[in-house]
């Protein structure tokens, strides 16, 4: 339960009580196995999921390795070989699937690597796994971070989008995500399929024959 003011919430709570049985278990501390911190100070609530986030890491045998910048090189070209196909696929799905969840909850900071990697779940290649290992080398250089919210910014929206960037369909990704009051509360992407529009081949035929002739005379 929530509110703008702590009176409030203590008269809600005292009216559900008069008509439920219910129990006080106090201010939440998790929550969908995710750490809800206050910082009552500065007015700020912080989400985070640092033992999932712990778990995967031992898991996948991470926790000591060497930590990367970003989750993905930038410009990266993720597709598919058919080649070094991984002796046991669903660790690789496994992998992405945790980190799907991760990157809808409390890391949206992962949310365009993890997307790009959610293309091949049936495609288990070491290449594959090597990049989604990266991935979890990136959280590991920051595994307490999380989403914050308390600034008194208004709601805002940011959308962008590439130009063919799946290599294997030449489809373009878009996304866009919707922060307020400093933290994120919604994120997306998607594909968009890229199609070239028709072309009369006489109509090709007939210019150029027009522009040799211009350039003849």
């Amino acid at each position: 339960m929530a509110g703008q003011s702590l009176d409030g919430v203590q008269m809600v709570k005292a009216s559900v009580s008069a008509s439920f049985d219910v129990r006080d278990m106090g201010e939440v501390k998790v929550f969908i196995d995710m750490k809800v911190m206050r910082d009552r100070a500065a007015k700020v609530i912080t989400l985070s999921n640092l033992g999932h986030l712990t778990y995967l890491l031992e898991d996948f045998q991470m926790d000591k390795s060497a930590p990367n910048k970003t989750p993905m090189v930038s410009g990266a070209k993720v597709c598919k070989t058919g080649e070094n196909i991984l002796p046991e696929g669903n660790r690789y799905a496994e992998l992405v699937g945790s980190l799907l969840y991760l990157s809808t909850t409390t890391r949206p900071d992962i949310a365009f690597s993890v997307g790009v990697l959610s293309r091949y779940m049936s495609c288990y290649e070491e290449d594959l796994m090597w990049a989604a290992k990266g991935v979890l080398r990136y959280l590991r250089r920051a595994t307490r971070l999380g989403v914050m919210y308390g600034d008194d910014k208004p709601l805002q929206g940011y959308v962008d989008a590439d130009w063919a960037g799946d290599i294997d369909a030449r489809r373009s990704k878009t996304g866009f995500d919707c922060t307020l009051i400093g933290g994120l509360i919604s994120w997306q992407q998607a594909y968009i399929v890229v199609k070239q529009a028709p072309v009369d081949r006489g109509d090709v035929n007939g210019r150029g024959r027009v522009r040799r002739r211009r350039h003849g005379d």
